[in-house]
């Protein structure tokens, strides 16, 4: 196997190899080599086709380990690294931050980043990775971790609930979403209050104040959940446009009858 790959490859194969970098972009390869960019490209393109590599998308590979070569095995790498490696200017967000802090109930097989750029979503194997478009203002609440021995960036706890409760499509639907909050156990709750001020949307503050609220596992003070109300407005809103519901009067709030139970069931 390792014949058929040059000096070059070879050198980057092992390098990559014995820093644990699996997934790994033409700037690395230009960094480790110290060669053109166009070399690099010609030599990931070489890569590919001698089976070393696995090209996700332009500029994105994966490093196929010695021993699925040998074996003659399919491999596929941890999705939630090549999502993370995919842009710059991004967090992996909503039901892939959910998952990376331990709340998820599922195995997904969609991952989200959110960014600021438009990107086109990429395929992997039977994973899709999904680039949800912010703007620069709300481009916010996200840290660097370490996963699986690379440093990537996700939205934090806070940053998390907010996403979720704005886009519940992104976490699977209401029950899903609602059923992954119940693993919380606990909240900063004034940096959950900073974040909804600074996403300026009545109906998120609404919902969000709603939904901790309610949930027993969750025990806001009634200080904070003022503050939260004195955000949203006193308007009648929708907890979902799409659907009525039973009408809450503490908090204006319009919610779709099995999403209340949801919330409420133990």
């Amino acid at each position: 196997m390792f014949k058929s790959m040059s000096g070059l490859e070879q050198q980057l194969y092992f390098h990559l190899g014995e820093r644990d970098q699996r997934v790994f972009t033409i700037q690395d390869i230009k960094k480790i080599l110290n060669i053109s960019q166009a070399h690099a490209g010609n030599i990931a393109s070489d890569m590919v086709k001698k089976n070393a590599t696995e090209r996700v998308k332009p500029g994105l590979f994966v490093r196929i380990p010695e021993s699925v070569i040998l074996d003659k095995q399919q491999y596929t790498e941890d999705a939630i690294l090549i999502a993370a490696k995919s842009t710059k200017k991004a967090f992996l967000s909503h039901y892939t931050a959910l998952t990376i802090h331990g709340l998820a109930e599922r195995y997904a097989t969609q991952i989200y980043v959110t960014t600021t750029k438009h990107q086109r979503n990429i395929k992997y194997h039977e994973i899709k990775i999904n680039y949800i478009k912010t703007i620069p203002k709300k481009f916010f609440g996200y840290r660097t971790i370490n996963y699986s021995n690379e440093n990537i960036q996700v939205s934090d706890l806070e940053r998390t609930i907010i996403d979720v409760i704005d886009k519940s499509k992104y976490a699977g639907g209401w029950n899903e979403t609602i059923n992954c909050l119940k693993n919380l156990d606990e909240i900063n709750y004034k940096q959950l209050l900073t974040y909804l001020k600074k996403s300026n949307n009545k109906t998120i503050a609404r919902k969000t104040g709603y939904i901790i609220d309610n949930l027993n596992n969750l025990n806001p003070s009634q200080k904070i959940l003022k503050e939260i109300q004195e955000l949203s407005g006193s308007n009648d809103l929708y907890f979902d446009a799409t659907e009525k519901g039973i009408y809450d009067q503490k908090w204006n709030l319009i919610i779709p009858e099995d999403t209340k139970e949801t919330i409420h069931a133990y």
